[in-house]
């Protein structure tokens, strides 16, 4: 389990309703993985770009060129070509593509794998895996009575149980799976709303 904490002290007073539920959704973009390789791509490739210009342009000053890239080629087809060329419309469209991608990109954080959860510091950030919160879980709904073996999965919002027990009715069972595992949740304080879903084997 990961905590943050900035050090802020407790207040006394009970936090609104409205600023915890703006303080939730401010942790899970806290927690949404930063885009570092797509910014690493684009870093390396504006790094080899500039590498070139500069080299190119530096042999160029010394009065030995090095063309490494056919400028001469490239100006004269740049001079030849217009506008409405479709060569030059078609690559127009593939960087204005590429730019409004990487806009996005950079926008947009990534998918968090980490849930958050909340604590009584209004500035304490606590995330944990999903694993972990579905290991957690699945140990709960073991411990409850008449249960052989549990486990839990999350997809989304949905915490779904497995459990097996050696009892023929299965719909008691059921219910004290659901209520431990929906009671660790609301201990555990998830942000966002997450339903619990069982699934009891019981004896053949």
């Amino acid at each position: 389990m990961t905590t943050l904490h900035t050090g802020a002290d407790l207040p006394d007073t009970p936090e609104p309703a409205s600023r915890a539920s703006a303080r939730g959704k401010g942790a899970r973009r806290f927690l949404r993985p930063r885009r570092k390789v797509p910014a690493a791509i684009a870093a390396f490739v504006l790094f080899v770009v500039g590498l070139l210009i500069a080299v190119g342009t530096i042999s160029a000053l010394f009065g030995h060129p090095v063309r490494i890239v056919p400028y001469d080629r490239v100006v004269d087809w740049a001079r030849a070509s217009t506008w409405q060329d479709d060569v030059v419309m078609a690559a127009a469209a593939v960087i204005g593509i590429v730019g409004a991608l990487l806009i996005l990109i950079a926008a947009i954080p990534g998918r968090t794998r980490l849930v958050a959860l909340r604590s009584g510091e209004p500035d304490m950030i606590i995330g944990t895996s999903r694993r972990m919160l579905a290991r957690v879980l699945g140990t709960v709904a073991a411990q409850v009575d008449g249960v052989r073996q549990a486990r839990a999965r999350i997809r989304g919002r949905q915490v779904t149980v497995h459990a097996g027990t050696d009892l023929r009715d299965t719909a008691a069972v059921r219910e004290r799976v659901r209520d431990a595992v929906e009671g660790e949740l609301a201990r555990l304080a998830p942000v966002g709303r997450y339903t619990v879903k069982t699934k009891v084997r019981g004896a053949p």
